[in-house]
């Protein structure tokens, strides 16, 4: 009993904790110069108030899935979740180093508990160790290059460095910047820094999921914004260029992993990737306007990577919720498991469909919007620039239309395996509360609203946030979006008018003289073929038959198709330096062992080094 009143009360200490982030947040963003908001150790400004109200919007939906959800280990969760939200609370509002590094470290091991929360299931502690890996990697590059820049500046306050971290000099700068981005990037999932990625977020809860892809990931993109660019200032000019590489990277291998996939957690994940790397490179573009003193390219890169961290926190926590329902209704992840569920889960469907739309980049939905932000911020680099960098921008433009045709081909797929046609073998459906699928729908309206309705956003980002007098119809421009909606809309209507699909009769299908079965339909590797052989350089696709029965060799009874694509950055990068180090480790091991005396003999030596060292 008193288990049970625990648990109910987290449940509503969470949802009131949320509302008051939201709160919070909308204070900070309307009037960061309010004396409570304002503190020695932790305080609010737009930046940071722009991230916490995402935080608090994402941790509102989740924790009203939560009243709902069942796949979860409850006093885990409301443990460990309640500390993960006051991490990011605290990363968000430090106003200082140690401050700040602490609320990062707790915000890796609590995260790294929620992600092992089912250590019964097969993988899931090996996911949650290789993301506690790169996290304390990621925590050392940051504490280094804020130490660095905490000595050249002579504070490890964060007001100070706003006021002389500008006039460090150019190597200082570099190292200082090269060292954040570094540890930022692999905090943020993004190419070739992702191994992480993909394992840890299937393994956790999907309420966990939707927080640590909403927002989590996002934590590093304010720490960009906020130390490497808006503390440092101007840098040689070679650094944007390297967000352009990465942001490029990561957003083309993404969402070319992300079409092969078929497990639908992890699909949405190698999604994230792809998304991270849209805002890596309006962040290039932000850092590139303020390295070359062209203002525009500054608000625009600005706007676009801000309101796009925006969306993509609607529509990704969106979509990890609504396979966390998936989940709790199939029992299955596997794409090819399921079918048909737009029967079984309408209402869940529904809000898959805005949420892919939305991630796709379609109007009249948000991705859409911010999208063409960054991509407005690419045509814009060719004006007034050398050769070298209108190929560069062009070349960006024309990978972001090609992620933009992936992405929706990708989500194309997810929609019709799983929720069209007809199920592909018999599950046992559990019906789902509305606690589950009000959230979802609502951050669905939501991502419509800021679709056909970005002006008063946009405009809000480029005056408060980036303090600039940019309109939002001029950063738009040439593209109308509430016209283009209508124009959607009126398409779509004329079409069902003139097509009369409520009068369409319904036949049963033909299979060419066969009985149709649901294994005729598409599955999730045949749609994407021609995609896996068009990129085979990068897939490196294998596939293997196997033959059974008495007499399989020339009668086989069954025939069992397996194929895959191989893990190159895995088996190429990260497990050679994953050897390499365990072999190191196991050497140190005869160091290690041994009688008092050579422990000795150590601490004189390292003593005697460290004397002529500091002499």
């Amino acid at each position: 009993m008193v288990l049970a009143w625990y648990e109910q009360g987290a449940r509503i200490a969470y949802i009131a904790w949320s509302v008051a982030l939201v709160v919070v947040a909308l204070l900070g963003l309307c009037d960061p110069t309010l004396s409570w908001l304002q503190g020695s150790q932790w305080a609010l400004t737009p930046l940071r108030s722009w991230f916490l109200f995402l935080l608090g919007v994402v941790a509102l939906a989740a924790s009203i899935y939560t009243l709902g959800y069942r796949l979860h280990h409850p006093l885990w969760s409301a443990f460990w979740t309640p500390l993960f939200l006051v991490s990011m609370v605290g990363v968000l509002t430090a106003q200082n180093l140690w401050g700040f590094m602490t609320a990062w470290e707790i915000m890796a091991l609590s995260s790294f508990f929620l992600v092992i929360s089912h250590p019964e299931r097969p993988g899931v502690v090996k996911a949650g160790y290789v993301y506690l890996v790169m996290s304390q990697v990621s925590a050392m590059l940051i504490v280094l290059g804020l130490l660095l820049m905490a000595y050249h500046v002579q504070s490890g306050e964060f007001a100070m460095w706003a006021i002389k971290a500008h006039e460090l000099s150019a190597p200082e700068k570099n190292v200082i910047f090269g060292l954040l981005t570094a540890g930022f990037a692999i905090k943020s999932g993004v190419a070739p820094f992702h191994i992480w990625l993909p394992r840890a977020h299937p393994a956790a809860p999907a309420p966990v999921s939707s927080l640590m892809s909403g927002v989590m990931i996002k934590v590093a993109v304010f720490g960009i914004i906020q130390f490497a660019i808006m503390d440092l200032g101007p840098t040689n000019g070679a650094w944007p260029m390297v967000l352009f590489v990465i942001g490029a990277l990561s957003s083309l291998l993404g969402v070319l992993y992300a079409l092969m996939e078929r497990e639908f957690k992890k699909f949405l994940a190698y999604s994230s990737m792809e998304n991270m790397g849209i805002i890596f490179m309006a962040l290039g573009i932000m850092a590139a306007g303020l390295d070359w003193h062209r203002p525009s390219l500054e608000v625009i890169g600005g706007v676009g990577a801000l309101l796009h961290a925006l969306n993509h926190a609607l529509f990704k926590s969106q979509l990890f919720l609504i396979a966390g329902g998936v989940e709790q209704h199939t029992g299955r992840l596997t794409m090819d498991q399921l079918g048909g569920l737009i029967h079984t889960l309408p209402g869940i469907g529904l809000s898959f469909v805005m949420g892919a739309m939305a991630i796709s980049g379609l109007p009249p939905f948000n991705g859409f919007v911010s999208e063409w932000l960054v991509l407005r911020g690419m045509l814009l680099m060719t004006l007034q620039s050398p050769v070298l960098v209108r190929v560069t921008a062009l070349t960006l433009a024309l990978i972001l239309g090609l992620i933009a045709a992936l992405a929706g081909m990708a989500f194309v797929k997810a929609v019709g395996v799983m929720f069209l046609g007809q199920a592909r073998q018999p599950l046992p459906y559990t019906s789902l509360p509305r606690t589950m699928g009000a959230p979802v729908l609502v951050l669905g309206v939501i991502s419509l609203l800021l679709g056909i309705f970005p002006g008063p956003v946009i405009a809000f980002i480029a005056r408060r946030l980036l303090a600039t007098r940019a309109s939002s119809g001029a950063l738009l421009v040439p593209v109308h979006v509430i016209v283009v909606a209508s124009m959607l809309l009126l398409g779509i209507g004329i079409a069902a008018i003139t097509s009369r699909v409520w009068d369409a009769p319904e036949v049963p299908r033909w299979g060419g003289g066969r009985q149709t079965t649901s294994a005729m339909q598409f599955s999730a590797a045949s749609f994407t073929k021609a995609i896996r052989t068009t990129f085979a350089v990068i897939y490196r696709p294998h596939r293997h038959l196997a033959r059974l029965g008495p007499y399989r060799e020339d009668f086989p009874e069954r025939i069992v198709y397996q194929g895959g694509t191989t893990p190159t950055w895995e088996r190429y990068l990260y497990r050679p330096v994953s050897q390499a180090i365990w072999r190191i480790a196991q050497y140190s091991t005869r160091v290690q062992a041994g009688p008092v005396r050579l422990y000795l003999t150590y601490l004189l030596v390292t003593i005697g080094v460290l004397l002529l060292t500091l002499r």
